[in-house]
């Protein structure tokens, strides 16, 4: 079995990170248009280009022949192979309970790679590695994470 889902964030949070990007664009064409040092230019323009990044941001959870892959965008990817996996458990979190939305690492070896409150799947890894991945079908990612990790523990 192979899996593969995108999961974004709640849709407040992309309409609220879209105006925030407006208003940073806003204010760095006016910046530019204005008197002044170029520092007071630099500033709106370096939140333009923070925030460009976060608008339509999803998350792509990928669970293929040899590692479960999470990724945004194509500036953020982790893998985690099959082979590392000691167990996984279905679960219910939401992103407030790692302090935000997308990927947190949380010390200690665990991390959460959630955009909305649900079911989840609680990943076990060799080192005392913990993470969890939030997605709307869970159960499924639960299911091909025991399957692909005892066909890989085979090998």
């Amino acid at each position: 079995m192979h899996y593969e889902t995108t999961v974004a964030p709640p849709r407040w949070l992309d309409r609220l990170l879209f105006v925030l990007f407006v208003a940073c664009l806003v204010g760095a064409v006016f910046a530019w248009l204005e008197e002044g040092p170029v520092w007071a230019k630099l500033i709106p323009t370096a939140a333009v280009l923070m925030t460009l990044p976060l608008v339509g941001a999803r998350g792509r959870i990928t669970v293929d022949d040899h590692a479960l892959t999470l990724a945004v965008g194509p500036w953020f990817r982790k893998r985690l192979p099959l082979v590392e996996i000691t167990s996984v458990e279905l679960t219910r979190a939401a992103p407030m309970d790692f302090g935000g939305f997308g990927y947190r690492p949380l010390g200690g070896g665990a991390a959460a790679f959630v955009f909305a409150a649900g079911p989840a799947a609680k990943v076990h890894a060799t080192e005392g590695r913990l993470l969890v991945v939030g997605a709307p079908d869970a159960d499924r990612l639960v299911e091909v994470l025991r399957e692909r990790a005892t066909a890989a523990e085979d090998v």
